[in-house]
């Protein structure tokens, strides 16, 4: 176990964070396979059944993302759902500044996103929540994302389970991608300073024991592999200092890690990117397994 330290976590610094996940993207493979969870959710049936009942009301699909980020994949599913239903009411909970204002650009220059009708929450989970009932906002929503983000929400699993369920209609559908503990990232993050800001990696929880906790709350799950690599050849070879310094900032979520590290415990994090098991070497690069899970989760 690697020893903890004074540090500043990335998500504390939201600019860093800009920076950082943005060479992570780019250094991503392959490109677009955060978006593959979008044709899963168009074709289920629940969606289609919402809808259906819909067209018969005249009411809004109402749609929430939690923690959208960009809104890469939001948009997608947005533009997805548009074209099967036009009155969609979509809230997005981002607290990152730089993020919902990449979001809300997107928007702006996407005609047919802006058929949408859009509410705009910079904030985090938490606090939207504490927004709704202090405002006694008893609303529900037909469809719900967490693209990658519920490892940011407190309380632990059952309680942020318990609390996305609440705001979800009956017969609804709980989208949630999150990292799998078996991946070359998952393997190396015996890290205790990522439980100070992370509740969905390392020993806390995976994607088994988030569909086990879904399905103890009655809700039926389906999931699916969405396969990611990154290439971290610049931590091995510094090549590219700048960009080595971002990934292993990203990967551990810390603010200038190699700094601030004990000299033991980034040695021990280069050993880790050399370890076979944990990072493959192909045509001279070497990528690290940031696969994850997609659980769609209906509500009976």
């Amino acid at each position: 176990m690697a020893a903890n330290f004074e540090h500043v976590s990335l998500v504390d610094d939201p600019e860093h964070y800009e920076k950082t996940f943005s060479t992570f993207m780019d250094h991503k493979f392959p490109p677009n396979s955060r978006e593959a969870w979008v044709p899963m959710v168009l074709k289920h049936g629940n969606i289609r059944t919402c809808i259906s009942r819909l067209e018969q009301s005249g009411k809004s699909l109402r749609v929430i993302g939690i923690g959208s980020g960009t809104g890469v994949e939001d948009c997608k599913l947005i533009n997805g759902l548009l074209e099967m239903y036009p009155k969609i009411h979509i809230t997005v909970v981002e607290p990152n500044e730089d993020h919902i204002r990449q979001y809300q650009e997107t928007v702006a220059s996407t005609e047919n996103l802006q058929k949408a009708d859009w509410d705009w929450r910079q904030q985090s989970w938490d606090d939207y929540l504490t927004f709704r009932r202090e405002t006694n906002d008893s609303s529900k929503f037909h469809i719900m994302t967490s693209v990658y983000s519920i490892h940011y929400v407190q309380g632990g699993l059952d309680a942020a389970v318990d609390r996305m369920v609440d705001c979800l209609k009956d017969g609804c559908v709980l989208l949630i991608c999150i990292n799998r503990k078996d991946n070359g990232l998952g393997m190396m993050s015996d890290w205790p300073w990522r439980n100070d800001h992370f509740i969905g990696l390392g020993d806390q929880f995976d994607s088994l024991e988030l569909k086990e906790s879904l399905e103890r709350r009655g809700l039926l799950c389906e999931e699916a592999v969405l396969a990611e690599y990154c290439d971290v050849t610049d931590c091995l070879e510094r090549k590219n200092e700048s960009d080595a310094r971002d990934l292993e900032d990203f990967m551990t979520h810390v603010v200038n890690f190699r700094e601030r590290a004990p000299s033991e415990v980034y040695v021990r994090f280069v050993k880790q990117l050399q370890d076979p098991k944990i990072c493959s070497r192909e045509k001279g690069r070497d990528f690290i397994d940031v696969s994850g899970d997609v659980i769609i989760a209906k509500r009976e």
